[in-house]
This record gives C-alpha cells, structure tokens and sequence, in this order.
C-alpha cells in the first residue's frame, strides 16, 4: 500500500549542482487550496448595469496575488544575497529577489520542472496503482533549472562553513 503525507514542505534547488553549498532555494507547489484562498483575497467581483444589460467584471491585485505565491512557493533559501548582503527568508526579502530577473527565471524554471516532475509521479503512481504491493518508484531524478539539482524535499545542503 502506497503511505502519502499532506505536508508539503518543498523541493530545493541549488543555484550549481555540482556545488549545493552556494546556496539553493525550497520551493513548493502551489495547492490548489492556496490557490482558492490567493484568489478570494485578490479577485473581487463587480456587477454593474451598462445601457440597460448587467456587466460582471472582476478585478484582479495581481501584485498581491504574486507576493501571496511567491510567500507560499519559496518555503526556504540558502546562501542568497542581494548586492552583497545575504538575506533571510522573508517575505520581505523573496519580494526584492523576484524583483531581480535571474532570480525570478531561476525561480519559474524551477516551479515549472517541479510541476512537470509531480505530475510524472502522479501519473506513475496512477498507473501502477492496479498491479501488486511490490511495484516501486524510482526517486526523483528529473533535472531542475539549468545549474540547479534537487535533493530530497527539507533536506538543506551540508554546509561545514556555517
């Protein structure tokens, strides 16, 4: 029997594979209930009468609804800085990061492989739910961003400097 956890505390990515201890990013996937909940904090819905016919319109705080993402995907970061000072996790400081292209590209590139790499595991999972308890997945191996890797979700990278 297949055992799953609802925790979703992300997948790192680090800037160099061949490096982890430059540091890396934690990222997760947008829920589909996060997603629900971004929306009816940033979406609102406006009815009005034009020349006699009912207009729905809604409006849209995309910058909102962006900090909101970037809060819940980013779950961590190692070894970031930002003109040479390094920076904490925050809030704060993952919207000055995404403010920054590279970054932000190093990001999305990231989100994308870790959707493509969830929807893979589902599938497989889908279809090998039919055979027998023996069956097995091989574990996530699907290369990331250009000249990033990924380990184990909450696993940190070793870093003997700190």
């Amino acid at each position: 029997m297949a055992n799953f956890s609802s925790a979703n505390s992300g997948q790192w990515y680090y800037f160099d594979e061949a490096n982890p201890e430059l540091g890396g990013v934690c990222l997760r996937e947008l829920s589909t209930d996060e997603a629900t909940r971004i929306e009816k904090l940033t979406v609102k819905h406006k009815r009005k009468v034009v020349r006699g016919n009912v207009v729905d319109t809604k409006v849209e705080d995309t910058e909102l609804a962006n900090r909101l993402i970037w809060d819940y995907c980013i779950t961590d970061w190692q070894n970031v800085q930002l003109d040479g000072r390094d920076l904490e996790c925050t809030r704060e400081n993952k919207v000055k990061m995404m403010k920054c292209v590279d970054f932000a590209k190093f990001v999305g590139e990231a989100l994308v492989d870790l959707v493509d790499t969830n929807r893979t595991l589902e599938e497989a999972r889908r279809k090998n739910s039919g055979t027998s308890s023996g069956g097995s997945l091989k574990s996530r191996t699907a290369t990331s961003a250009p000249g990033s890797t990924k380990t184990p979700a909450g696993s940190p990278p070793a870093n003997d400097a700190m």
